[in-house]
């Protein structure tokens, strides 16, 4: 029996290919843009700290120390989040309301009915609800809750979207009455 021989076969350096062996790949880039930071604290934030940035939610123009960070940047700066401070305490509250008040999770999302445990890898199914209103409309997975809003929330950016997909009226009215039927079989 021959005994078994242990290379490492990463210790020669000129054996990797010419990309990784180049002086090339072993620096980091450095971004001009990447240049535009202030700091809040310790807290490096992308941008400078006199520019003025629009709330997405209530649209007012407001300095940057009204918005707080959210992700952070390959170099360590974080960036600021699209709407402010006010917003987002807000909306927060309307979603924690939403959730105290709405009734047990089902096993299964209200849209796709697909099991909860099987989407994007979290076993949780978001409480749906009417912004600015704390209504709840029911429980959906993730797939389903970012697709009905990247659709604008309602009911015309979704037909919209049927429209696009199959521009025959009939064959979107037969589809719908087709889908309204399943769903209204499931839920006697």
């Amino acid at each position: 029996m021959m005994p078994i021989r242990n290379e490492n076969l990463n210790t020669d350096i000129l054996s990797l290919p010419k990309k990784i062996n180049s002086p090339y790949w072993s620096k980091k880039k450095k971004f001009k843009h990447w240049e535009n930071v202030f700091y809040r604290g310790e807290i490096k934030i992308i941008g400078k700290e006199t520019d003025l940035y629009e709330c997405k939610r209530c649209h007012r123009v407001l300095p940057s120390t009204a918005f707080t960070t959210c992700n952070i940047r390959q170099d360590g700066a974080y960036y600021l989040m699209k709407s402010c401070r006010e917003c987002e305490s807000l909306n927060r509250a309307e979603r924690k309301i939403v959730r105290k008040n709405a009734p047990p999770q089902p096993e299964r999302c209200e849209c796709c009915h697909k099991k909860a445990g099987t989407l994007w890898g979290t076993g949780n199914l978001n409480a749906d609800h009417a912004h600015e209103s704390t209504v709840f409309r029911g429980w959906l997975c993730g797939i389903c809750n970012t697709g009905i809003g990247k659709l604008g929330d309602n009911l015309e950016g979704v037909l919209q979207a049927a429209i696009y997909l199959e521009n025959d009226e009939n064959k979107i009215i037969e589809t719908l009455h087709k889908v309204f039927n399943e769903m209204f079989a499931r839920t006697r």
